[in-house]
């Protein structure tokens, strides 16, 4: 059966009718059968066992993340010993097509295991279901608000977020005892350290690093109107802030992360920016008494926390396999997601939780995570938006790494960023 462009109201009611059959609590109950009596002779007949539940996850799950999760579900086959959870891991290169295509088949998994920016083609298609007129406000209000704007889109949540992923500064404690809060003060300390053997920041400069100053400069990706917002004074300011960044002594402006963590786990800098998903490898290189994490410090020039970009690890529903199961997918997708889950990926993983009632005092550098990522935004789930960033990467290396002169590193960007939107209006993408 293919399916193409049904709506999300298509899907709840037919969902609903789902549930509504199922529990068989406002239908007329059918005119009972009489049975033949079995004769003295006959054994008793045996008992039918009742079918089971088979539900399938797709995901992108390491090798460490995939055998926690199925310990995880041994532990939830016994609380629900009727449903059978298939795993299957996809490739991250081929799961979004391959995942479109079984939908529009009619097929595909119950649930699929993603991140928050998959939401922008996923919904474009119609291949996700909105998710709000399904699962009780109370289940909502149990995640931190912040989340929730990361997984909403065209004013619906489309997803259950259940970890997050942002950039944040970390810091050795052998040399910074308290970490800096103001970008001056971050310079400053990291000129203590102006040889070639201990520098005092490793800073990968990168857009995904680096955007947070730019919103703290005052700046956009697209104005109002949707047209890219590069000729501004905001993003000239934010370009030669990066370019003082670069020329500060004891800083190592660098292009790759692998340097980065090198430097720094190695302890040969004392500060880094990075990214969350490096935390459980920094821990073990540093360890608990070493390591420290802070938010981003405050923009010297404004006076204003830098807002980085923060994306998400979400569950997905297909909406063609749940009208087969709705009670039994919802469940699972209230487990997966729920206190239980990322409790253990927190102590096991070392990931940021999304639950906000899980107690993190114990936890401090991912409460820091979490502090960074409620100043943070999420990341754009606009396609246009996301079309800039490969634009934005190969402006701030002409710009920081080239030196070439801002004003034709903004021209060739503008010629880039122009192409790139006519290509996605193209394909009926954009405005």
């Amino acid at each position: 059966m293919k399916t193409r462009g049904c709506s999300g109201a298509f899907w709840l009611l037919l969902v609903l009718a789902g549930l509504f059959l199922g529990s068989g609590g406002c239908l007329s109950p059918p005119t009972p059968t009489a049975l033949p009596s079995p004769s003295p002779s006959s054994p008793p007949p045996s008992p039918v066992p009742a079918p089971g539940i088979g539900l399938t996850v797709w995901h992108t799950w390491d090798s460490e993340e995939e055998a926690l999760y199925r310990r995880i579900l041994s532990d939830y086959r016994r609380q629900h010993p009727e449903v059978v959870v298939h795993l299957r891991r996809v490739p991250v290169g081929e799961v979004l097509a391959e995942y479109e295509a079984a939908v529009l088949e009619g097929e595909g998994p119950d649930l699929l295991v993603g991140w928050s920016h998959w939401l922008a083609p996923l919904t474009e298609r119609q291949v996700v279901m909105p998710l709000e007129g399904l699962l009780e406000q109370d289940f909502w209000a149990s995640f931190y608000p912040f989340a929730l704007e990361g997984v909403r889109a065209q004013g619906h949540l489309y997803a259950v977020p259940y970890a997050c992923e942002t950039v944040a500064l970390y810091y050795n404690r052998d040399f910074v005892l308290e970490p800096p809060t103001s970008t001056v003060a971050l310079l400053d300390l990291a000129a203590t350290w102006p040889g070639q053997e201990q520098a005092g920041l490793a800073y990968p400069l990168s857009f995904y690093n680096t955007v947070g100053y730019l919103y703290a400069f005052g700046g956009r990706l697209l104005d109002e109107e949707g047209r890219p917002a590069l000729d501004t004074l905001e993003m000239r300011a934010w370009l030669q802030w990066l370019q003082t960044v670069r020329a500060s002594p004891g800083v190592i402006a660098t292009e790759s992360y692998g340097q980065a963590d090198t430097l720094f786990k190695s302890g040969v800098v004392a500060m880094v920016v990075n990214g969350s998903w490096v935390l459980p490898d920094y821990l073990q290189a540093l360890g608990s008494e070493r390591l420290g994490v802070a938010p981003l410090p405050m923009l010297g020039e404004t006076r204003v926390w830098p807002s980085p970009l923060v994306g998400y690890r979400v569950l997905l529903v297909n909406p063609i396999r749940l009208a087969a199961h709705p009670q039994a997918t919802l469940d699972l997708l209230r487990f997966l997601s729920g206190p239980q889950v990322q409790g253990e990926r927190l102590a096991q993983l070392g990931a940021v939780p999304t639950w906000s009632g899980l107690d993190l005092s114990s936890w401090p550098l991912q409460a820091a995570f979490v502090r960074q990522a409620e100043l943070g935004r999420p990341r754009p789930l606009d396609r246009r938006k996301e079309a800039l960033w490969d634009p934005m990467e190969n402006l701030l290396y002409n710009v920081v790494e080239r030196r070439m002169p801002l004003e034709q590193a903004l021209q060739e960007t503008r010629e880039k960023v122009d192409q790139v939107l006519e290509q996605l209006r193209a394909a009926g993408a954009g405005p």
